[in-house]
């Protein structure tokens, strides 16, 4: 099937998202854990939480059916991220951070895996440039969330703000998954500007 460019444009914006969500949580939300449970040795056991997640979840996210929609999968791993940073901020307990860690972690892996999968999908053999392209704004993503966050954190005087900034923005990108995994590919009113 032909896709269209808008297809593929679409895929590298979005893919952005969980750079710049991810950065500005692993920047401020270990603080908020250190702030909220002074002197405890739980927030020592966060990342290798996380981490564990992350090796769960790119096992599970593996054994997907492959046929199953990736810009789907993508919007659930976005939400999951989402619902993780946010249980940080208004559960600020070793309870709330632990799940926090597991939910943030558990798609981490997979929605490099879902991603470079819908590359392959639009682009076949021919996948490697929008490869590139969508993992240089993942590092866009990165880069942009603690030049954005930053300032926030600063004028707020917490890191709360910051943080659901970066659970709004995952949010957003699951939206726009949503919306784009409804819309028809490589046909309809975008097809028509000759540009496949």
């Amino acid at each position: 099937a032909t896709t269209h460019p808008a297809d593929a444009f679409w895929l590298v914006l979005l893919y952005g998202i969980p750079g710049f969500g991810y950065i500005i949580t692993a920047t401020f939300l270990p603080v908020i854990a250190r702030h909220a449970l002074p002197g405890s040795s739980w927030p020592d056991l966060f990342w290798p939480m996380f981490g564990a997640a992350l090796i769960v979840g790119a096992l599970l996210a593996a054994r997907l059916p492959a046929h199953w929609d990736n810009r789907a999968l993508l919007a659930g791993c976005y939400v999951l991220q989402a619902a993780g940073i946010a249980l940080g901020i208004v559960w600020p307990t070793a309870g709330g951070f632990s799940l926090g860690s597991i939910l943030i972690g558990l798609p981490f892996t997979a929605i490099t895996l879902f991603a470079m999968r819908e590359a392959r999908r639009l682009r076949g053999d021919n996948a490697a440039a929008l490869m590139g392209y969508a993992t240089a704004a993942y590092g866009v993503g990165q880069i942009a969330g603690p030049l954005v966050a930053a300032p926030i954190a600063a004028q707020s005087g917490s890191f709360s703000p910051a943080l659901w900034l970066a659970a709004a923005a995952l949010l957003a990108g699951a939206a726009g998954l949503a919306i784009v995994a409804r819309l028809p590919v490589g046909r309809g009113r975008m097809s028509d500007c000759g540009c496949d």
